[in-house]
C-alpha cells in the first residue's frame, strides 16, 4: 500500500546527511524490516496459551502451508476480533502509521462482535517476515508452535480497534464498492467520512 512511499521518505531524510552516504537503497529498506521486539496478536478466542498453526485453515500462501500470523502493531492485531469479517465485506488498510477498517454491514459487524482478546508474543526466534507477501513489516509468521506471554481482553471488538487507534468506518454497500475499486486504496474518499468514536461504542 504505502510501503513504497514510506520506504523513499526514509531515504531522502537520510539522504540529507552524510550517513546516507554508506547505505544502497535496498540496504535501507531491508533495514525496516528488523524482528521486532515483541508482537501481538488478535482474536475471539479468550485464554489461549499457545497458538499451533495447523490449526489455521486459511493460508495466505500455499506454497508456504500453514503459519501462525502476528504483528508489531497492537493497532493491526485489533482488527482480527471477529473472523467473519472477511475481504468480502471488510477492508483493512493503513495509510501511513494509521490504521483503518472499513465494515459494509454495521448490524452485521455488531452481530458477530463478541469480543476478543490481543496477545503478547516475546519468543519471536521462529518468527519472519516476508516483504513481498500481505501486510508487508505489519504481517510476521511462524511455522512452529508458539506460547503467548500476556493476555489482554475486550469485550468489544470495536472497542478494541478504537482504544488502540484504529479509525473504524461504517459503510454503505455502494461506498464500500467503491472504495474497494478505487486506484488510492480510499484514501481520498476516506478523509472526506466521519470514523467512529468512543462515544458510539455504547
Amino acid at each position: 500500500m504505502d510501503f513504497e512511499k514510506l520506504s523513499q521518505q526514509n531515504i531522502d531524510e537520510l539522504a540529507e546527511n552524510e550517513l546516507a552516504d554508506s547505505f544502497e537503497r535496498e540496504e535501507l529498506i531491508e533495514k525496516q524490516f528488523e524482528k521486532p521486539v515483541k508482537l501481538y496478536r488478535g482474536m475471539r478466542a479468550l485464554g489461549v496459551e499457545e497458538f499451533d498453526p495447523m490449526f489455521n485453515i486459511k493460508h495466505r500462501d500455499k506454497n508456504e502451508g500453514p503459519v501462525i500470523f502476528a504483528t508489531p502493531d497492537k493497532a493491526f492485531a485489533s482488527m482480527f476480533l471477529v473472523p467473519e469479517a472477511d475481504d468480502s465485506w471488510s477492508i483493512k488498510g493503513r495509510f501511513g502509521n494509521v490504521y483503518y477498517m472499513v465494515i459494509a454491514d454495521r448490524e452485521r459487524y455488531k452481530k458477530f462482535d463478541k469480543g476478543g482478546s490481543i496477545y503478547e508474543i516475546e519468543d519471536l526466534d521462529d518468527f519472519y517476515c516476508d516483504k513481498n507477501k500481505g501486510m508487508g513489516d505489519c504481517e510476521w509468521v511462524s511455522k512452529k508452535i508458539v506460547k503467548s506471554s500476556k493476555e489482554q481482553r475486550y469485550s468489544s471488538a470495536i472497542e478494541a480497534m478504537i482504544k488502540n487507534g484504529v479509525r473504524v468506518y461504517f459503510v454503505d454497500n455502494e461506498t464500500f464498492i467503491k472504495i474497494k475499486n478505487s486506484q488510492d486504496h480510499g484514501l481520498n474518499i476516506l478523509s472526506n467520512m466521519r470514523f467512529e468514536n468512543k462515544k458510539e461504542i455504547n
